[in-house]
């Protein structure tokens, strides 16, 4: 979609994704070896009563969803930054995870042929517990962008 369509309060639902216990592993093994995400004794003992995912799979995973929704298309040009992550609540194996995105915030960019669009998304799980949110901003070309080259300075 290109800036111009992307409208303030405008929402979107993300197919849900189910979290698995090997994805908790093979992440945490690879990029986030807390004992909260390996360990399953430790965990058991935790505040927790078991292991749970790492943020930063949920968040990739979230992101992943939204990508294959395909809203951003062609006309995305890059990610510009994360505003906030706040993991609010355990994601465990075995939870369903449903992602809304809405539209909080739409800049113009003094470059016409692109424009700033800033996503918040909330990821729930099957109970409804918010157990992740974030806003995110995008660049995107506009609809005027007709040359391509003008938009490789971000």
């Amino acid at each position: 979609m290109f800036f111009e369509e992307f409208k303030l309060g405008q929402r979107f639902q993300c197919e849900p994704i189910l979290m698995t216990s090997e994805e908790i592993a093979d992440f945490a093994t690879k990029y986030d070896p807390q004992p909260i995400h390996v360990d399953q004794e430790y965990a058991e003992n935790s505040m927790f009563n078991g292991i749970i995912s790492s943020g930063f799979l949920t968040l990739g995973k979230m992101w992943g969803q939204w990508i294959r929704l395909n809203k951003l298309g062609e006309e995305f040009i890059v990610g510009k930054g994360l505003d906030y992550v706040k993991f609010t609540a355990p994601v465990r194996k075995n939870d369903v995870l449903y992602t809304e995105v809405e539209v909080v915030n739409s800049t113009p960019t003094s470059n016409p042929g692109r424009g700033k669009v800033t996503l918040k998304f909330t990821m729930t799980n099957q109970y409804e517990e918010v157990v992740l949110l974030t806003e995110i901003t995008v660049l995107l070309k506009t609809k005027e962008s007709s040359d391509t080259k003008q938009l490789v300075t971000v």
